[in-house]
């Protein structure tokens, strides 16, 4: 075993190598630190150190995040249950500990530098607590699979005192308003890239046994539409199994045209299958090849 796998703290085989992260030894770092730090509410608090002290790399790490660490805030959109703030975080996220310096390293940028962009989503106050959570919990499960947009932390608005999450940046907007514009730019072998992209992370978050049931263009984020794209906004989301006794589980929410018929017509309840059979004559997310496929005539 070469030495770059092994932790120089405990001299054993790093949880994960590329970012050289003991899970040992980071989980009791990040508990000394407990003590240091609140976000006010018991039920966050706990939240934030179940996820830190399971953290198997920095990938799964979330933090409490002070709004004072944040610069250039400005509002970027407005969706059903709050708002889209821009902002630029000045520490930048966690990559591994740094033992000669006994601090957290963050990660740096390929001009040298820890800030980073990111997006504030503050909750309007007529949300629900428990929802809010819920939607954290969801979407902090998807961190690690590359399908989503990361969630990095939380923090407070000092003035309203709503929770915030903290999430990654995507400077090109939503698949929506970017059809409206680029649409006539974009070639045949881009438009199947990205569906075949968009399949495979609906597909990855399928697999944590998460149903999406907001699942259209708008919530469908990039940096690069050329690139990538991330699925974001978990607030309607379900865990598949949870709270099966709950009288609500058949609500039909989410954005009408994308809705299955079956579940609009009250027959069936949100599935997995319901996320990809969405919209008008079930075409689900073949929907999306609508928009990517629609001629300009």
């Amino acid at each position: 075993m070469s030495s770059d796998e092994i932790c120089l703290e405990c001299n054993q085989e790093y949880t994960d190598t590329s970012w050289k992260w003991c899970k040992p030894c980071n989980s009791k770092h990040l508990q000394n630190d407990f003590n240091n730090w609140t976000s006010g509410n018991d039920r966050i608090d706990k939240f934030i150190q179940d996820a830190q002290l399971n953290a198997n790399d920095c990938d799964e790490l979330i933090e409490w995040i002070p709004y004072d660490r944040f610069k250039d805030v400005k509002p970027i959109g407005k969706g059903g249950f709050g708002t889209i703030h821009y902002a630029r975080w000045i520490d930048g996220f966690i990559g591994k500990w740094d033992i000669e310096n006994q601090q957290w390293e963050r990660v740096r940028n390929w001009e040298g530098e820890v800030e980073v962009e990111v997006a504030l989503k503050k909750f309007d106050n007529f949300v629900n607590f428990s929802d809010i959570l819920n939607e954290m919990k969801i979407h902090f499960k998807t961190n690690n699979i590359l399908g989503s947009i990361r969630f990095y932390g939380i923090t407070q608005d000092p003035e309203t005192h709503s929770y915030m999450m903290v999430l990654e940046y995507a400077k090109d907007g939503n698949l929506r308003e970017y059809l409206k514009i680029n649409f006539n730019n974009i070639n045949w072998e881009q438009k199947l890239l990205n569906l075949f992209n968009l399949s495979i992370n609906l597909m990855r978050i399928h697999e944590l046994d998460i149903v999406h049931q907001d699942f259209h263009p708008g919530n469908i984020l990039s940096s690069n539409f050329k690139g990538n794209l991330r699925i974001s906004d978990f607030g309607l989301s379900k865990l598949i199994g949870a709270n099966p006794n709950n009288p609500e589980k058949k609500n039909i929410v989410g954005v009408l045209p994308y809705i299955a018929p079956e579940v609009l017509s009250g027959d069936e309840e949100y599935t997995k299958a319901s996320d990809v059979q969405s919209g008008p004559k079930k075409t689900g997310i073949f929907l999306f090849h609508k928009n990517f496929c629609r001629t300009s005539n």
